[in-house]
């Protein structure tokens, strides 16, 4: 059977890699004041965070069901019978319920839907391993989400920010963890755990919290890893240490999207890792 593939912007899939496979985009939204982007579409990232920088503010909206139910039925109509659709963590966005409710609405298509409980690029490394596989034939249309599952208990991603008021507007910190960070200088180290923030631990300064992150990871002994910044300051600041701790260690370097750097701010940097080979 004709299967298609369809993700969500924030996980950052390559864009070359859309040219090759069989794979669709949907945009989350950014509304910066009163003007409204697609994400990575009609906005790029360097261009969102000069906005906010300039005193902008953001906010986010998951995609409309209209619009991913568009994305479905065009897929029918190119022939796809069966569709495999991956969404940022449902227990930080709304996304994964607008692709289920859209998903309701169309019949004479097959719809998998995994909510991988996981956000941007490294989320998109797993994705985009699937569907290879699974275009090479050495994986099967029934053990899709075995296989996702598997991958994603196999990476995760770590970060720290310098400025915590807009996750603390986003509702996604509380306010004690906010007081400390941004009025005592401690930098938490923020990581994903059963589809939510998780505070995995705090100290001063960013190179402190960097050698932390790292040291963390070189414990899972990974086989490569993503760089995820906002700064060209954070990314050098990032691969400095990087590369004290790993040395070669294959490393991939990306400014995270406007979607996330609504939620993270201006001034974040993460390290994800990968237990496995792309």
């Amino acid at each position: 059977m004709k299967t298609a593939f369809v993700c969500d912007s924030t996980l950052q899939v390559n864009e070359e890699f859309c040219k090759n496979y069989p794979l669709s985009i949907v945009p989350l939204e950014v509304r910066l004041d009163d003007e409204l982007y697609e994400d990575n579409v009609t906005i790029t990232p360097e261009e969102f965070y000069k906005k906010i920088n300039s005193g902008m503010k953001p906010s986010t909206s998951q995609p409309s069901v209209g619009k991913i139910l568009e994305v479905y039925e065009n897929l029918k109509a190119q022939g796809f019978e069966r569709i495999v659709a991956f969404t940022v963590t449902s227990k930080l966005s709304g996304t994964y319920s607008s692709f289920t409710q859209a998903s309701e609405l169309i019949e004479g298509i097959d719809i998998k839907i995994i909510d991988t409980l996981q956000v941007a690029r490294i989320v998109g490394c797993a994705v985009e391993k699937i569907i290879k596989d699974f275009s090479n034939g050495n994986l099967a249309y029934e053990n899709i989400e075995d296989e996702c599952r598997k991958l994603l208990k196999q990476q995760n991603i770590l970060v720290t920010i310098e400025n915590m008021d807009f996750l603390y507007a986003g509702g996604r910190l509380t306010k004690t963890q906010f007081l400390l960070s941004n009025f005592l200088n401690i930098l938490p180290i923020i990581t994903i755990k059963d589809g939510i923030l998780d505070v995995s631990g705090k100290h001063r300064g960013m190179s402190k919290v960097l050698t932390k992150i790292c040291e963390e990871i070189k414990e899972k002994d990974p086989k490569s890893l993503i760089i995820l910044y906002t700064t060209d300051d954070l990314l050098k600041k990032a691969q400095d240490v990087v590369a004290k701790t790993f040395g070669n260690i294959e490393t991939e370097a990306i400014i995270i999207s406007p979607v996330i750097g609504t939620h993270a701010g201006p001034r974040a940097v993460g390290i994800g890792y990968l237990e496995y080979e792309k």
